[in-house]
This record gives C-alpha cells, sequence and structure tokens, in this order.
C-alpha cells in the first residue's frame, strides 16, 4: 500500500537577528511593557529581511535548493512543487513557477500556491500527500512555506511586529510502497463567524489602489478583540480523536509539534494533554512567529537535534486566520 513520507527539511532565514532588547529600543518609555509582551509569547530573538531583495519569495528559494543538494536530487526529479504563504510575493504568476524556474524544474511538474495562512503548511503537505497516494507518477514533492508577516504590520503596531520573524522552510515528501512511515491521518476545525476580524490586505484586494484608503490603512486590519482562541481547545480534541480512531495513546507520540505563535498557549495544551513539556519541541525564541513554516521549523530543528528519529509518531498543529485549524499525524 502506498503512502507519503516526510524525507528532509532545510529552514532559510536572513542573516539580521534581533533581540527583544535591541528591538524594544525604537519604543521608548514603553520598552519594557512590549519585552514583557514579547517574553510572554516566548519570544527573545527573531531574524529580519535586511531589505526588499531578500523578499518571502528569495527565502523560498534558498530554502529549496539546500534541500535538494541536501537530498542529492535536482529540480528535474521533482513531481510537485507547493508553494505556501499568506505573505505571497505575487498572485500571478505563482510563486511556485518562480520557485520551479530556479530549481530547473521539468515541465511534467504540477506547481500551484497553497493559502491557509498560518495553517497553511500543515494544511499543505497533508493535501499533497493524499494527492501523492492516489497518483504513482508523482513521486517527489517539494513543499516550501515561506513568510515575512511584520512587514506588513501597521507602523505603529511594534507589539505586533516583535511576535513575528522571517524564514522559509523547505520540506521534501516521498511516495513510498509498503512502509509504515509517513501520513496517517488529519483532522480539521473551521469557525468563520468572526472571519473578518484580520484582514490582508484591508479591505481587500480590489481597493488595494483605491486612493480613498491610505498604505498604513491597506496593511494587516486586526479588530481590537482579534484572537484565535476558539480553536485552541480543538488541538487537545483532534489530536485525541486521531490517536482514538488509529488506535494509538498518548504514550506512542514522541513529539506534539504546534504551532509558534505562542508558548503559554502550547504549555496549555500540554496541561490538557497531560503530557510534559518535553514532548512540545519549541523554537520561537530563535525564529520568532514565521507563520506558515513555523510548524515545519520546529520538525527541522527536532530530526536535526536527534529528538525525532524514523520511526517516531509524532503530530503537527497549526491555526490560520479564518479560523480554521487542522492536526495531522505523521510516522517519521
Amino acid at each position: 500500500m502506498a503512502n507519503v513520507k516526510i524525507v528532509s527539511t532545510e529552514v532559510h532565514h536572513p542573516a539580521y537577528k534581533i533581540s527583544n532588547e535591541e528591538l524594544a529600543q525604537q519604543a521608548g518609555s514603553s520598552a519594557d511593557k512590549l519585552i514583557g509582551i514579547w517574553e510572554f509569547f516566548g519570544r527573545k530573538d527573531r531574524y529580519y529581511a535586511a531589505d526588499y531583495e531578500e523578499s518571502t519569495l528569495y527565502m523560498a528559494i534558498e530554502a529549496s535548493k539546500k534541500l535538494l543538494k541536501n537530498c542529492g536530487l535536482s529540480g528535474s526529479d521533482l513531481d510537485m512543487i507547493v508553494f505556501s504563504s499568506g505573505t505571497h510575493d505575487f498572485s500571478a504568476p505563482t510563486d511556485a513557477a518562480f520557485v520551479h524556474q530556479a530549481l530547473e524544474g521539468k515541465d511534467s511538474c504540477i506547481i500551484y500556491d497553497s493559502n491557509a495562512n498560518c495553517v497553511g503548511m500543515v494544511v499543505a503537505a497533508d493535501q499533497a500527500a493524499r494527492s501523492m497516494i492516489s497518483t504513482p507518477r508523482v513521486r517527489y514533492a517539494l513543499i516550501v512555506g515561506s513568510e515575512q508577516i511584520a512587514r506588513f504590520y501597521k507602523e505603529g503596531d511594534l507589539a505586533s511586529k516583535g511576535l513575528c520573524g522571517d524564514a522559509a522552510c523547505a520540506v521534501l515528501l516521498e511516495r513510498v510502497e509498503d512502509t509504515d512511515s509517513g501520513l496517517i491521518d488529519s483532522a480539521y476545525y473551521t469557525n468563520t463567524q468572526k472571519a473578518e476580524d484580520m484582514q490582508f490586505p484591508a479591505g481587500g484586494m480590489t481597493q488595494m489602489y483605491g486612493e480613498h484608503l491610505s498604505l498604513e490603512e491597506k496593511k494587516i486590519y486586526l479588530h481590537p478583540e482579534y484572537n484565535v482562541n476558539v480553536a485552541f481547545p480543538t488541538a487537545v480534541s483532534n489530536i485525541e480523536q486521531l490517536l482514538q480512531e488509529h488506535g494509538y495513546t498518548k504514550s506512542d507520540v514522541k513529539h506534539y509539534i504546534l504551532s509558534q505563535l505562542n508558548l503559554s498557549v502550547i504549555k496549555d495544551i500540554a496541561g490538557k494533554l497531560d503530557e510534559e513539556l518535553v514532548k512540545f519541541p519549541y523554537i520561537g525564541d530563535i525564529y520568532g512567529y514565521t507563520g506558515t513554516s513555523s510548524p515545519f521549523i520546529t520538525l527541522h530543528h527536532a530530526i536535526k537535534d536527534g529528538t525525532l528519529v524514523p520511526g517516531d509518531l509524532f503530530f503537527m498543529w497549526s491555526v490560520g486566520a479564518g479560523i480554521t485549524s487542522c492536526a495531522t499525524l505523521w510516522r517519521l
């Protein structure tokens, strides 16, 4: 029986790193308050692009090139390229087209962009894997997520900017036969009752060139009471659902790899699952919050550090604006 496994991962981030203390210098007398907010969310450092040349697309291409080199593959080996972001550089052509061009991909390669916001890369890997299982000629798929959220917050919103960092993660999926490794299942939760509470661009694409809105007004809009807390309890229920449906227990799980948005939420989910925090790897203090790529950057470090090895069972979970969330269960 065919399945799709995660073969390898690679990360690219800008060279420029800035700490909470360095960033808070811009806030004057409010510096201590901002540092307190960032520390509550689990922030310490983050990477920012130095200029516009170091774009979302640029980071994705660099991560993808490193991934292929490490795997001993070329762009012509890829049968599918999926680019996930909430801050895509282009609507037309797709960012995936530029990745395909940079990697010198073959003309039979499937390419498309995916945007489920911060849960996007978890969703993209799930959906791509399910497509690959039913399509024998698609052996290798590149899933690359890249994000630069801080660029698009309003200039005065240093609190939100400081939560975020810039980074990309590339993942190689392979269709394999007769293996215990790979995607096991997924579970989703969607609640769109207040979908309008976060918008980018504010007012929608049709108003992007309207002179009745200033540039600042077109940046990310957040309702004063905006939050994604409604989705957090579903991380627990979806994880427990998948364990029960597939005959596993929590003791079988090596890692729960969650959205890196809020460390306090990760701790809360660990408590509700009655699991030790060591099973919940966290890299948000190194990278800041990198949106769609954040769970997979965490996965990359878990593999690199040897805390997750072939044969291990693990979850990935994240949540995106809208609101929608997804839990996926894998065996490495």
